[in-house]
């Protein structure tokens, strides 16, 4: 996928918090790597890992502790007059987890989708505008009867739906979905996975498509990157980050996915981590995984591993493993 053109660049991010007294926490810790445009690059990792902090830098939601992101060339956090802020937030959207902490429970669905319209002046009438929104409407699968009706009147499924079409509403090339099924019920995620695949190859999107499922992943994701702690640990092309794991937790949260064999199921064996997790709060340098990993030696209580490019499109942090080359 070298090849092909790059949307966005994420390089060496860093998010600090200051939580108290000379207590730092390092949500992303220099972070680094590329979309390109047209795919789907999906950001694995357990909760608390720094995902969602990373996409809400990304898009501008948080400032930068360091590092740059640069969307179509553009550094989202440089100093940017007021009609470039304008075009990146309209070309740059997002799906948020919950679909009614998100949507504002006072408004009708009609004026929170089109509140991207709005903002952006892209209706030149209110029938124009109320012919965009009932069109957006059909395209996420809702209808027109919905457009008078607040949020607490849908189920989650459809409140998503609704987040989807606020997004698409200003007609973006790229959107940040922040765990976008993980409040929903499995017999509906299923449902805004393929509504988002569907999307995406009608209106050319990219997406950064951020979630805990390894199996909807799996399925949707061209790349894939995995964090822990912070930090990057290992990058892939989605059928070789899952077909041959090499960071050690990447390999434990892969033998975590549940196998649809049960006598599969029952015969494989687990990658068990032991160990206790560091707290996020002022870390050492040194590999934040060591306090768990089977594999951890002197080095890696001393050092911060470097992603390095193990075999082409496919990066690793991890001293052990760099030191087997």
């Amino acid at each position: 996928m070298s090849d092909k053109e790059v949307l966005l660049q994420v390089k060496n991010i860093k998010k600090y918090f200051n939580v108290g007294k000379n207590k730092i926490l390092k949500a992303v810790d220099d972070v680094s790597f590329d979309i390109y445009r047209g795919e789907t690059f999906g950001l694995v990792g357990e909760s608390g890992c720094g995902k969602s902090t990373l996409g809400r830098t990304i898009i501008r939601l948080y400032g930068t502790t360091g590092g740059t992101v640069e969307f179509d060339g553009v550094n989202v956090h440089g100093n940017l007059n007021t009609a470039k802020k304008h075009e990146l937030s309209r070309r740059m959207q997002m799906i948020f987890q919950d679909p009614y902490a998100s949507l504002n429970p006072r408004m009708k669905v009609m004026d929170i989708i089109a509140e991207g319209i709005d903002a952006h002046r892209l209706a030149k009438s209110s029938q124009e505008r109320a012919r965009m929104v009932l069109e957006l409407l059909e395209v996420v699968g809702l209808n027109e009867e919905h457009a008078n009706r607040f949020p607490h009147e849908f189920s989650g499924g459809q409140r998503q739906r609704i987040g989807i079409a606020r997004a698409l509403a200003v007609d973006p090339d790229f959107i940040i979905a922040d765990e976008p099924i993980s409040a929903l019920d499995v017999s509906i995620q299923a449902q805004v996975i393929n509504l988002l695949k569907l999307l995406q190859e009608k209106r050319n999107l990219t997406y950064l498509f951020i979630a805990h499922d390894l199996s909807m992943v799996k399925h949707i994701s061209d790349r894939v990157g995995v964090m822990y702690l912070g930090s990057m640990v290992e990058l892939a092309d989605s059928s070789e980050l899952f077909g041959n794991p090499i960071h050690p937790y990447t390999q434990a949260l892969i033998s975590a996915i549940p196998l649809p064999d049960p006598d599969l199921e029952m015969s494989r064996s687990r990658t068990v981590l032991e160990g206790t997790i560091p707290s996020p709060i002022n870390l050492v340098d040194n590999c934040h995984f060591c306090s768990r990993c089977p594999k951890a030696k002197d080095i890696c209580r001393k050092q911060v591993p470097k992603m390095t490019e193990l075999k082409p499109g496919h990066w690793v942090a991890c001293h052990f493993i760099q030191s087997t080359k």
